[in-house]
């Protein structure tokens, strides 16, 4: 199993940079967590009503898939900020990083097969 939120913040590099999301990115990626709270809310309500279970799961895929997106969005700022770093003493730290969060997220997403 992946790391917990505990491991990953003690994985980090002391001397890291803040996440640097421009206003608009931000915007962008807050309406979109805004609409999978709407989307689990949904699901909770469908739950409640005894809906049918394939539609439940058409909303569930739905739901993960926008994680997803989520995801790939916080991943390539992430990358997007430290590729345009010009703090060279630190990028054997900062490449290994982003080596733990990549693998974190390639073993999450095997362990969903």
């Amino acid at each position: 199993m992946g790391m917990n939120t505990e491991e990953s913040i003690k994985s980090f590099p002391e001397n890291r940079e803040p996440n640097y999301l421009t206003p608009k990115d931000r915007l962008s990626i807050q309406m979109r967590l805004n609409r999978i709270e709407g989307q689990v809310r949904g699901v909770q309500r469908q739950m409640v009503r005894d809906e049918y279970c394939d539609q439940i799961l058409n909303q569930v895929e739905a739901i993960h898939s926008a994680l997803n997106a989520v995801g790939i969005m916080l991943m390539s700022n992430h990358l997007k900020s430290y590729a345009a770093s010009t703090d060279l003493k630190n990028s054997d730290s900062i490449a290994q990083e982003m080596l733990k969060t990549l693998f974190m997220l390639i073993n999450r997403k095997d362990e969903e097969k």
